[in-house]
């Protein structure tokens, strides 16, 4: 079970000012006197790019997962993807932050409050300062933009006085900090002074962190407690110091405390990465996934309605003749129809000979209005038979891809995956949505999911029609192409290698395409699968049979587990969480 499992679910983390000290300190390490180059950012995030950093730096503050951390580019991609709309405050801080060179980073009053000091030179010996507030409060947290007079440019969430009668933060306000924390900090004590009590009013220290500390007191002496309490705000932390859960409560400590989970990372703001960063893009990506499935079963209860209709239309086709010798008969023998018959049987000539028919009749209508209505219902009846049974196997076949659709996107829980699927699936239900250049309207690919891989490619179709057009029109007649061993599955490719497929054999590569055929099939949830792979020339459509119904020779086989492919995530630095 990995920590964040460790949660429950909508669990809330919380944290102390012992870890925004730890990330102030970092901070200060790597990042002072670089210029800022770049800033990002959208609703409740934003991300900073300094001059000589590859990695960008990463600030939330929803009030779930508020926090900041190193992050990778390949994560603000997806999260930018993930994300709706501009965010007024990421103009403002490209407005003014944009060239700045970071000169100070401090804690504020032992508090969790980084504040960012920036300067940039307009003119000869000329300096323009401005300051980032962060404030890490869940719901209340907030970044907030100041002038060189702490006059506020511009914030994330504004306060008005209605809601907050201490402070107002909006622009043109001057900035007043939180109410200041009651009690010591830790350099007020000492070993004579330091008891249980005292520390459960410790500044500087989290709610979690000292209610620890006051339960455990009896393992350790005064003076180490003191010495342990005094190298959490040493300048030089101990090398030592162990990121950790306990509970829902992250903290960095000397060492690991009893029921404590470590963190992967001894780095606080690697570890904001694991623990802001990724729970927020998950919670983004389940949006998406719950919009799109939300999407596929309106699709498919639409078609199913439809496909009901089409089949009454196919038994009213079945009745056509009937109606018009209905019809037929009640003209011919008019006169002898009894007044407000309810039912009549009838004689006479069709084309097929000799015919009696036991008719029903609307009561309240004369014959001729009778037969009109025969008349009407066999011109709505009658249509071409063959037509309706090509209708139906449509239907049929566009409601399978929607059930597997669904079926596929439900089991995935990796963000960078479901976004690639999404994407595709709304493209291709809704098609309507994308247009290209020139008003010209661009045919959306089927559903499939692409991912490199060093110099090659790896294509999954995702529904019959994808699996056609990764095989038949993405393949190269070289490219390898893999299906799990007769039972109903995704057509995967390697597109791009250079080699042949004796080359792949034990290669990651391989491993890699056969778990993800594995995974992407009726077979998923066993350990080991039976995959066939072979050169794309040497498949084949079957004449006649669905648009992915293939036959295909010179197969080599592989066993593959559906789950190893998850594998290649971990090594690109993608969080994997299972549900």
């Amino acid at each position: 079970m990995n920590l964040l499992e460790r949660r429950k679910e909508g669990e809330i983390m919380t944290y102390g000012p012992e870890l925004v000290y730890a990330w102030c300190r970092e901070l200060l390490k790597k990042t002072i006197n670089q210029r800022i180059t770049k800033a990002e950012g959208a609703e409740n995030w934003v991300t900073l790019r300094f001059s000589q950093l590859p990695t960008p730096f990463f600030v939330t503050w929803d009030p779930r997962y508020y926090g900041c951390g190193w992050v990778t580019n390949e994560d603000i991609g997806i999260l930018g993807r993930f994300s709706t709309g501009k965010s007024r405050f990421v103009e403002a801080l490209k407005s003014h932050l944009l060239r700045c060179e970071l000169i100070d980073v401090k804690q504020l009053d032992f508090d969790r409050v980084l504040v960012l000091s920036f300067s940039r030179t307009v003119g000869a010996g000329f300096h323009v300062q401005k300051k980032l507030v962060i404030e890490f409060m869940e719901r209340n947290s907030n970044m907030i933009l100041l002038d060189e007079n702490n006059v506020i440019i511009d914030c994330a969430k504004h306060i008005h006085p209605d809601v907050n009668r201490y402070r107002t933060i909006a622009p043109s306000y001057s900035y007043v900090s939180p109410p200041p924390l009651q009690g010591r900090t830790i350099t007020e004590l000492s070993a004579s002074t330091i008891t249980p009590e005292v520390v459960s009013e410790i500044k500087g220290l989290g709610k979690g962190l000292r209610q620890y500390i006051s339960e455990h007191w009896a393992i350790k002496l005064p003076s180490e407690w003191m010495q342990i309490l005094n190298s959490i705000y040493d300048v030089a932390p101990r090398e030592s110091s162990v990121m950790q859960y306990l509970n829902s409560y992250l903290t960095i400590f000397p060492f690991l405390l009893l029921g404590a989970t470590p963190v992967v990372t001894q780095e606080a703001l690697h570890a904001g990465r694991l623990c802001m960063f990724y729970p927020l893009l998950k919670e983004k990506s389940k949006n998406l996934k719950r919009g799109t499935l939300k999407l596929l079963k309106k699709e498919t209860r639409s078609l199913k309605r439809h496909l009901q209709g089409v089949e009454k239309q196919k038994r009213e086709a079945g009745k056509a003749d009937w109606y018009k010798n209905c019809g037929d008969l009640i003209l011919a023998n008019i006169r002898a129809i009894p007044y407000r018959a309810g039912m009549v049987r009838l004689s006479g000539w069709s084309e097929e000979g000799e015919i009696s028919l036991e008719i029903p009749l609307d009561p309240d209508k004369n014959p001729s209005d009778n037969a009109a209505w025969f008349f009407k219902k066999y011109k709505k009846a009658k249509g071409n038979l063959l037509e309706i049974e090509k209708n139906i196997l449509k239907l049929k076949d566009k409601i399978e891809d929607l059930e597997e659709q669904i079926d596929v996107l439900s089991d995935l829980e990796i963000p960078t995956v479901i976004d690639s699927v999404c994407r595709d699936i709304q493209g291709w239900v809704l098609p309507t949505q994308k247009k290209a250049k020139k008003g010209r309207k661009e045919a959306p690919k089927p559903p499939h999911l692409r991912i490199e891989y060093e110099d090659a490619q790896v294509l999954v179709g995702l529904n019959a029609k994808g699996n056609r057009h990764v095989t038949f029109r993405e393949a190269g007649s070289e490219d390898i192409w893999l299906h799990v061993h007769e039972i109903p599955g995704s057509h995967v490719i390697i597109k791009g290698f250079t080699g042949t497929k004796e080359d792949l054999e034990g290669s990651f590569l391989l491993l890699l395409a056969a778990s993800l055929a594995a995974y992407f099939s009726k077979a998923r949830h066993t350990s080991k699968v039976q995959i066939d792979y072979t050169e794309r020339k040497h498949v084949r459509h079957i004449p006649g049979g669905a648009p992915a119904h293939v036959t295909y020779t010179h197969p080599f086989t592989v066993m593959a587990n559906p789950m190893d492919w998850k594998e290649f995530f971990e090594e690109k630095g993608v969080i994997l969480e299972e549900e």
